[in-house]
């Protein structure tokens, strides 16, 4: 029998040692661990980097670059690192037997502090080099870095948010070509923009929700005449409807919290607001209506609406809509500041804030 094996396999010019040899080599320095993080990220994490991309560029395109650009591969990598490393014993173990891994991987905290410092070290040697400002995939790492420093400390902005700070600066640089003007689509269409711009509003996201939850200035270097040019009403993808809102949503949240911004604060500022918000609402495609509402309904223990959407993006514009009202219901100035009309006025508020807080809830749960 041995010997014709030897026989075929000759027969076939293949070496001794396999029956098949591959026509591409793997990637350089990756084992098992890497492997299952890489996939890790492209199967589990990808989709909430691409929410409002139709490209799934962080899906398709981010990780290949990955092969070369060994920054944004160790940025991935501690990024699934560390989602990966919350998951309970059971979860990875399945997810291990998912990939039929054979190998005795261990994925811990020391594994996510490793990727961590590497991604970091790679990104304070780079931060000299001239053209590293401009770099895409640069850009594209310190977006997934942030998002790791998300996860350890979702609420509380830290002075030393590597992420945050290193997102500014690619931002600022890049900026004016990310913020090209979109395609005039008609309103069905779906066309793609780069990956640059994919980027870059995954960014903005980013920081929409952290500017939000942390309370505080949103802190992108943006001056709001560069995206004024977005802000118009002419057809387009229903991604960038999406991100209209969010800049809609960016100015909103500098009128409750920045000082030095125009209108902070004044009855004209937030009448101004409110009426680009419902110019928004007015001027959106139908597609962004939900497919299906369910009203909850407490004698069957069902506290949270059922509002179903078709697409990622328009959960993200239905859910920044109930947070544009919960800002715009606290930080409104016509609550009375003193007096029996304030109680009777701060009843109002709760009950506004209580629908909006159930309604992103109720999106959440219904779109899972």
């Amino acid at each position: 029998m041995t010997i014709q094996l030897l026989t075929f396999q000759r027969s076939l010019n293949l070496p001794h040692q396999t029956s098949l040899k591959a026509t591409h080599t793997p990637w350089l320095q990756i084992g098992p661990s890497e492997s299952c993080l890489l996939r890790y990220f492209v199967e589990e994490l990808a989709r909430w980097f691409d929410i409002c991309d139709p490209s799934n560029h962080f899906e398709s395109t981010i990780p290949q670059r990955a092969r070369e650009c060994f920054t944004l591969r160790h940025v991935i990598l501690a990024a699934s690192a560390r989602h990966f490393s919350t998951l309970p014993t059971d979860r990875q173990t399945a997810t291990f037997q998912k990939y039929n891994m054979k190998h005795d991987i261990t994925i811990d905290e020391e594994t996510v502090l490793y990727y961590h410092n590497q991604c970091i070290t790679d990104l304070r040697s780079l931060a000299a080099q001239p053209d590293a400002i401009m770099d895409e995939n640069l850009l594209a790492a310190v977006v997934i870095l942030r998002f790791y420093e998300e996860l350890d400390n979702p609420f509380v902005a830290l002075p030393t948010e590597t992420a945050a700070r290193g997102l500014h600066v690619f931002i600022e640089a890049q900026a004016q070509t990310a913020l090209s003007p979109p395609p005039t689509l008609p309103s069905n269409s779906n066309a793609n923009g780069t990956l640059r711009q994919a980027v870059f509003w995954t960014g903005f996201q980013q920081e929409f929700h952290m500017a939000f939850s942390q309370q505080r200035p949103f802190r992108l270097p943006l001056s709001l005449s560069v995206t004024q040019g977005h802000l118009v009403w002419i057809p387009a993808s229903d991604a960038v409807w999406t991100n209209r809102l969010l800049i809609i949503g960016a100015r909103v949240i500098q009128y409750c919290y920045n000082d030095t911004f125009p209108g902070y604060g004044s009855v004209a500022g937030y009448r101004e607001l409110l009426a680009l918000r419902g110019k928004w609402v007015r001027s959106r495609p139908i597609s962004f209506s939900p497919v299906y509402i369910e009203e909850p309904n407490p004698e069957e223990k069902t506290f949270f609406p059922g509002i179903w959407y078709l697409d990622d993006c328009h959960i993200v514009a239905a859910q920044t809509l109930s947070l544009l009202d919960i800002l715009f219901t606290a930080y409104s100035p016509y609550i009375p500041r003193i007096g029996s009309a304030l109680h009777l006025e701060m009843e109002n508020v709760d009950e506004k804030l209580r629908t909006a807080a159930l309604e992103i809830c109720g999106i959440a749960i219904s779109n899972k």
